[in-house]
C-alpha cells in the first residue's frame, strides 16, 4: 500500500487508507465507466474519489516498476497546475494497492467542485448566455498554451466553469492524469492538435477557434481551416480505431 496525503489534509488520511473497503459500498456514484467516480461527505469535507480501472498484466508491471500510476500523476499534475495558477479541484491524496507485488487498484482524491461542465454550455450554443462563456474559455485555452500546458484529454467534459460575483469567468481542469508541461509556449501546430480534442458541436468549436485566433492575433480564416482539418482527421482516426476494435472483438 502506498498513500500520499496533501500536508494540509492529514485528517483525511484514515479515510484514504480505508478506500478499498469504503469505495465499493458507499458514496454517491457520479460516473460508472472504465473508471468509477464517487462523491463522499467526510466530516463536512465534500470529496470526489476516482478509482482507476485495474490495469492489464502488462500495464500492471509498467505501473509497478517503470511508470507512475494514473492516480499519482493526477495528484502531481494538480499540484503543478496550481503552481502555474491554473485552477483544478484541490488535490487531497493518491493511493495504490498491490497484489503479489503488482499494482491492482489506485485512487485519486480531490475536493468536489461546484463548477459547471463546459459540455453543458457547448450543447446549448448559441443560446443566450453561451457566447461570453466560450469566448472566455478561448482566452483560457490561450493562457494554457502560452504557459506550455497541454491537457491530453482536453475534452469539453473535462473543463468546468463558474462566474464570480463580479461577472468574471473562471475555469477548472479535471481528468488530469494525462498532461504535458513545457517551459516554452506550445507551437501553433501543437495548439491546433490540442484543440481538436474538444468534442463539442461543430458550431461551438468554430466559435471557440475564432475567438482563440482573435486573442492570439492569428489569421482567423487560416486558423479555422487548420483547426477544422485537424478535427476531421482526429474524428476519422477515432472511427477507424472503433471499427478495428469491433472487428477484433
Amino acid at each position: 500500500m502506498k498513500i500520499t496525503v496533501n500536508p494540509g489534509m492529514e485528517h483525511l488520511r484514515q479515510f484514504v487508507r480505508q478506500l478499498p473497503e469504503l469505495f465499493p459500498a458507499s458514496g454517491e456514484v457520479l460516473h460508472d465507466g472504465r473508471n468509477q467516480i464517487r462523491a463522499f461527505d467526510i466530516g463536512g469535507e465534500r470529496l470526489v474519489v476516482k478509482r482507476y480501472k485495474r490495469p492489464s498484466a502488462f500495464n500492471a508491471v509498467m505501473y509497478s516498476f517503470f511508470r507512475k500510476s494514473k492516480a499519482r500523476r493526477a495528484y502531481e499534475h494538480a499540484l503543478r497546475l496550481r503552481e502555474l495558477e491554473i485552477d483544478t479541484p484541490e488535490p487531497v491524496a493518491w493511493s495504490e494497492y498491490r497484489r503479489r507485488g503488482l499494482l491492482c487498484d489506485s485512487y485519486y482524491v480531490s475536493r468536489r467542485s461546484d463548477y459547471t461542465p463546459l459540455s453543458q454550455t457547448t450543447a446549448r450554443f448559441p443560446a443566450a448566455g453561451t457566447l461570453p462563456v466560450l469566448e472566455a474559455f478561448a482566452r483560457f485555452a490561450v493562457q494554457l498554451h502560452e504557459k506550455g500546458i497541454e491537457h491530453r484529454d482536453f475534452n469539453h467534459g473535462n473543463i468546468l466553469w463558474d462566474r464570480t460575483p463580479a461577472g468574471a469567468y473562471r475555469f477548472q481542469l479535471i481528468d488530469i492524469n494525462r498532461m504535458h508541461f513545457d517551459d516554452r509556449p506550445l507551437s501553433s501546430r501543437a495548439c491546433m492538435i490540442n484543440l481538436r480534442r474538444l468534442s463539442c458541436p461543430a458550431v461551438a468549436f468554430l466559435y471557440i477557434l475564432d475567438r482563440y485566433a482573435e486573442t492570439r492575433g492569428w489569421d482567423v480564416d487560416d486558423t479555422l481551416l487548420r483547426g477544422t482539418f485537424f478535427r476531421l482527421a482526429f474524428g476519422r482516426r477515432k472511427q477507424l480505431r472503433k471499427r478495428f476494435r469491433h472487428r477484433k472483438g
